[in-house]
């Protein structure tokens, strides 16, 4: 009896030994698995910043290209007059996403608008006016409140050269409404739990958008990025090859993130961000090793109480065949 019970032990180990390769193996290719099944989840994610860089820019592309062109009419080349109002308030009526559409004097005030307040208004110390005056082309300010209509906005601004002094006259300007432009890209198909954020270049919230049941308010648009962001210059990426972070998000949720810059000419003018939580992110990867993992261990449970049970079964054999007749 001792010695049936030795010979299944051997055999008990055999088994384990001719088992142990396969476990190992198992273990280099889950490692090989989740590294692959992170690196697919982080093109999502990258992929996913550059469909919203490029919406986003198509806007802005259409803004630039629409102030270049009312820039040519001579009423608003001419500046403070009735008919420059009058243009550009039936131009707004036919462009929601703006919320006003200016023309400033080189003075900073107000020439003609699209709304026009009663008294002077003073613009000259808008981002975008300042911008395009400094640098002498179409510019995209920072997050501000609007002056006549209080709305949250982004403007942009054209500044329009005279031919013959060739210096600054005048700066046409339109103010973006962020709630149109928090609608800027419906159709991407964002992760579960993932958001999307746009900030200026200061790291004001201009944008602020999430794919959860119970989407994120507007009441994040104006309000500082969190600490964790104040790096995003540093980061480095381009559209082509959007960096990746993990930061606390302004809900106080982790979560990693493709980073977009955004440019006007070669400065800098904000960041797009794309994120999912952290959490998930690893879970996804492990559930599919899990899942492999559980298979193979009830695999090998039946194969060494496979060969238990035949092993007994042909030592109960064999004793039975030295049994004398």
């Amino acid at each position: 009896m001792r010695a049936a019970t030795r010979t299944q032990i051997r055999l008990l180990v055999l088994v384990f030994l001719a088992f142990l390769p396969a476990v190992l193996l198992y273990g280099f290719a889950r490692a090989t698995l989740e590294g692959r099944e992170q690196e697919r989840q982080e093109q999502e994610l990258r992929q996913l910043a550059r469909i919203t860089y490029f919406e986003y820019g198509r806007l802005i592309s259409r803004s630039e290209q629409l102030l270049a062109v009312l820039s040519e009419f001579p009423e608003i080349r001419e500046g403070a007059n009735p008919a420059c109002s009058t243009r550009l308030a039936s131009v707004l009526r036919h462009m929601p996403e703006y919320t006003t559409i200016t023309l400033i004097g080189g003075d900073g005030y107000l020439a003609c608008g699209s709304l026009t307040p009663e008294g002077d208004l003073y613009l000259g110390d808008r981002s975008y006016y300042l911008l395009a005056t400094t640098v002498n082309r179409f510019s995209v300010g920072e997050y501000a409140v609007g002056r006549i209509t209080g709305k949250p906005t982004v403007g942009v601004a054209y500044p329009i050269v005279e031919e013959e002094e060739r210096s600054i006259s005048k700066v046409l300007a339109a103010s973006i409404d962020l709630s149109s432009l928090g609608a800027v890209v419906p159709g991407v198909d964002f992760p579960s739990h993932g958001t999307l954020t746009v900030l200026d270049r200061k790291g004001t919230v201009l944008v602020r958008a999430s794919a959860n049941p119970n989407p994120l308010g507007p009441d994040t648009v104006g309000s500082m990025a969190p600490e964790s962001f104040a790096d995003l210059g540093a980061a480095g990426g381009s559209v082509a090859s959007p960096s990746l972070i993990t930061a606390t998000d302004l809900d106080g949720v982790d979560r990693v993130f493709a980073v977009v810059p955004l440019h006007t000419g070669r400065a800098v003018s904000g960041y797009i961000l794309v994120g999912k939580d952290e959490a998930m992110v690893l879970d996804e990867i492990r559930a599919g090793s899990d899942r492999e993992l559980q298979l193979l261990g009830f695999g090998g449970l039946a194969v060494i109480l496979l060969a238990w049970l035949f092993g007994h079964y042909g030592l109960v054999r064999e004793a039975r065949e030295e049994q004398p007749a």
